[in-house]
């Protein structure tokens, strides 16, 4: 009944959390790409990030995304139920380069699947090479995306496309305003 994916300097304890839980778990990380098949949720997610993030391919939000699903994160005011969330992608894939994610972590339950993510792009006015990070906790319900939760480093992305200064972050933390 339980399943436990992990390296083995983690085993023990994610086999005792999840025997202790009674829910099946799948842990990866740094994650292997190989190790996807026993994680179907992870694969559904890497595919989304593939197929919509990486190729552009706006057709498959509304194959992979539920109508009315939940969005949060950075981005979610502009994608309320009611907005299509393919032009949220889009607005977005406009800013940068090509887009390559890979995943450092994941971890999957029946239902939901979380994962580390590394976006390597780059500023299009100069081709310089940048990458942010990001984590995405996603449930699934009948192969499709009914809740997405996203937090990526975005400050760090406008900082690159210098719409915002270099180490912007540390300005604000001091309380002087950005100019």
């Amino acid at each position: 009944m339980t399943q436990t994916l992990t390296n083995s300097a983690t085993e023990p304890f994610s086999t005792r959390r999840a025997a202790a839980s009674g829910v099946r778990t799948a842990m990866a990380a740094p994650f292997d790409p190989a190790s996807m098949a026993d994680m179907p949720l992870a694969r559904l997610l890497h595919y989304w990030f593939e197929e919509v993030w990486s190729r552009g391919n706006l057709g498959a939000v509304s194959e992979i995304m539920h109508r009315n699903t939940l969005i949060s994160g950075s981005v979610s005011a502009l994608a309320e139920p009611e907005s299509d969330y393919s032009e949220v992608v889009a607005a977005l894939r406009n800013l940068v380069g090509p887009i390559k994610v890979t995943f450092t972590h994941v971890m999957e339950t029946d239902e939901w699947v979380s994962v580390r993510l590394v976006v390597a792009t780059s500023n299009p006015r100069d081709g310089e090479p940048f990458e942010i990070t990001g984590q995405v906790m996603a449930r699934v319900e009948d192969g499709r995306i009914a809740e997405l939760h996203s937090n990526m480093d975005y400050f760090r992305m406008f900082e690159m496309l210098g719409q915002l200064p270099p180490e912007a972050l540390a300005i604000c933390l001091t309380g002087e305003r950005l100019r």
